[in-house]
């Protein structure tokens, strides 16, 4: 079962009655929800765990090599006071 299914995966439910197929793209904070609940239930395959942390240690790795970013924001506002303040690390 992909993490995105929420479902034992059968097509019908006892009265019949056809079955809705899951979302596809779940919010983050639920799909992250979902993996959690999934931990204790039933192990999860170690060769998936271990591609989805080299993937996602590639990216970081990748992302830190990259050079640093500025931006310049200008905001004009009937007031004095600065409408808009954004500071980014």
């Amino acid at each position: 079962m992909s993490m995105n299914e929420n479902g034992s995966g059968a097509p019908l439910v006892p009265d019949n009655k056809v079955r809705r197929a899951p979302r596809r793209g779940l919010h983050p904070l639920h799909e992250a929800a979902m993996r959690i609940a999934e931990l204790g239930a039933k192990p999860r395959s170690k060769t998936k765990d271990l591609v989805g942390m080299l993937l996602t240690h590639g990216a970081r790795a990748w992302r830190s090599t990259q050079p640093d970013v500025s931006i310049h924001l200008h905001v004009t506002a009937p007031s004095s006071r600065r409408p808009v303040r954004l500071r980014i690390k």
